[in-house]
Order: C-alpha cells, then structure tokens, then sequence
C-alpha cells in the first residue's frame, strides 16, 4: 500500500483483507468438511457385507453373512453392526449375522430358528434388545443380543411386515407392511395396544421422527410419501412426485427427511416441520461413471444417517456403489464401492484405525 494513503483507506483495507481472510477460511474448512466413522452396507448377491471408511469410501473388510442380506442396523454405540439375512427365493432366511465394527470382523451368528424372513432392524436403548420384524410371524421381535434368544413378539396383525422404524425412546414402533396396504403402530410396553392405519399400496420404506410423534412411509405402488399422525392415528399429509419412494430415514435431529427414489433415480430432502422439499439430488449416469454410461437406473436404494445429521449414506444398487450426501448443501461428495446388488446400510461412529 502507498505511504500516501489516507488513514481511513488503510483501515478499511484492514477490514476488506480481514474479511476476506475469514471467508477464505471458511471456504477452505468446508471443503474440508468430511464425515468420520465406518459405513456396513450389505449385498444381497454375494452373500457379504462391505465395511467401509466413511471419511475415505475405502474398503476396510469385505465379510461373509447368511444369504439373501438385506438390511443393516448399528448399536447406539457404535460396536455392533447386524445384517438380517433374510433368505432367497424358495429358501426364507432365519439368521442375523453379527459384526464387530471395530474389529471389522463376524463375531457371530444369531439364529431365530422359527422365525422367519427377518428384515428390519433397530437395537433398543442400551443395546440389550434388537427388535427384528420377521414377516412370516407377522411380528417383531425382541432379541436379546447377548443370549441371541428371542425374549418377546408383539404381534403387527398384518402379511408382509417389512420394515420397522422405532422412536428415540425406544417406547413406538412402525412396521410398513407390504401386502396389507397399511402400518402398524405398535408400543414396546403394551404388546397388544398395536393398531393398523390404511395408507396405500405397497408401504415399505418407513421413517418415524424421534419423538415418535409421526410416522413417513412410502408407498411403492401409488407413488407417494404419507404423513402420519401417531396420537391420531390417521394420515394428516400426502407428499407426491415420487416413482418410488423406495426407503426414508429422519435425521437423528429430526430436522430433515431423506427418501430415495430408485425409479427416478435422485434422492430427495424434505423439511420435516414443513414437508417441503429443500433438496432433489439426481444420481446421474456420467458423473458416476464417466468412461461409459451403463443403462438402466442406478437405483439409489437403501439410506442411512450421520449421528450428527450432516451426512447420509445412500447405496447405488444398480451400480454396486455408496455414495455420501452433505446434507447442508444437498450435494454428492463422496463415492465408493460395495459389493454386487448393495442394499440395507449403517452407519457406526466408531473411527476406523489405519
């Protein structure tokens, strides 16, 4: 600067340059800004379950399950990852496969002997009980996870329950069963207190907010996203626009909901208090695979959430990849592989050692 300039030039470069300097750091840490901990994500036809780096998208350990993996579910602490292993075609599954996240190994098996095609999974506070929906029972059940013993059902009254969202509580329940059109509203201290709600066809994809208070499930066949009233037990929004809401998850700050679409191939963000829509992501072809475009949807299929709602992890089943959402910004950042036809995730907060 001139030894000419006024006094007040000199102080407001002073303040340009300061600002400047701030904004400059601020661009450098967000782009920095990368989620830690460890993604399991499960793959239905290789029989595995890939654990990743959450930060990297690197490949810690590619581990072996019961058939059919479906979906993945992690302890409030971290430790455990458990894959429902669901079954094939003519053969239903009874078993949960076990991970020890830090260890990146299978520590063991739990095997639910009569009850059969587990799928949806959620470890109650304190990490003593799993609940486990098992669609031939009609039921969820309660595992005790030391002893792998089933401990209590609460029955759903429905075919095909599926998938089951659970309260931070751990006291409210929500099973979307496929072959009924509806959900059950179930509560873990009053079994027989369960009631059914009509929503549409085909709900699967099942979301509950922490309070327990609503309840988001997607509809496969008519292509909506309902919005339910707990205490009232009654649908009280219907969101549209979807092919196939095929899976939701509400942050753990109950701030957002993330629902993919496989069919239109995008993953969408909605502002939970004022369901409207704040982000819709589209999983585009090139910018996956930039040497050659591969036909048919990537089919962004299972989705789970950071314990700090920045990030979610969404699997490409049709792609055989992971990818990271910045939820602040709506924006792909990260990519990864898996193995062949990705499906259920989870996310641990345990830090992978090098």
């Amino acid at each position: 600067m001139p030894n000419n300039t006024s006094h007040f030039e000199r102080a407001r470069f002073a303040v340009v340059a300061g600002a400047l300097c701030i904004a400059g750091q601020s661009a450098a840490l967000l782009a920095q800004a990368r989620p830690t901990g460890t993604v399991v994500a499960s793959n239905m036809n290789d029989n595995t379950a890939t654990v990743l780096d959450a930060s990297t998208g690197r490949v810690l350990a590619t581990l072996p399950t019961g058939e059919g993996p479906h979906e993945v579910a992690i302890s409030h602490d971290g430790r455990w990852a458990v894959v429902s292993n669901y079954g094939v075609r003519g053969k239903p599954g009874s078993t949960i496969t076990v991970i020890d996240v830090a260890r990146r190994a299978v520590d063991r098996t739990i095997d639910l002997h009569e009850y059969q095609r587990p799928h949806g999974m959620a470890f109650l506070p304190g990490d003593t009980v799993l609940a486990v929906t098992s669609e031939v029972s009609k039921a969820v059940l309660f595992v005790d996870f030391r002893s792998g013993q089933v401990i209590k059902t609460i029955p759903t009254n429905a075919r095909a329950s599926h998938m089951v969202a659970m309260s931070s509580k751990g006291d409210r329940f929500a099973t979307a069963n496929i072959a009924e059109g509806a959900i059950s509203l179930l509560q873990a201290a009053n079994p027989e207190a369960g009631t059914l709600v009509k929503v549409a066809a085909q709900p699967e994809g099942i979301a509950i907010t922490p309070s327990g208070s609503t309840v988001w499930v997607g509809s496969n066949r008519d292509s909506v996203v309902l919005v339910v009233d707990v205490d009232k037990r009654a649908v009280v929004d219907t969101l549209r626009g979807f092919g196939l809401p095929y899976r939701l998850a509400i942050t753990p700050d109950g701030r957002l909901a993330v629902i993919t679409d496989p069919a239109k191939a995008e993953v969408r963000v909605f502002d939970v208090a004022t369901r409207r829509q704040k982000f819709a992501i589209p999983i585009a072809r090139d910018s996956l695979v930039p040497t050659a475009e591969i036909p048919g949807s990537p089919s962004p299929e299972g989705v789970t959430v950071s314990r700090d709602s920045r990030w979610a992890f969404v699997t490409l089943q049709g792609r055989n990849r992971l990818v990271t959402i910045d939820l602040e910004r709506g924006t792909i950042v990260g990519i990864a592989p898996t193995g062949t036809w990705s499906d259920g995730v989870g996310y641990s907060p345990i830090r992978p050692s090098p």
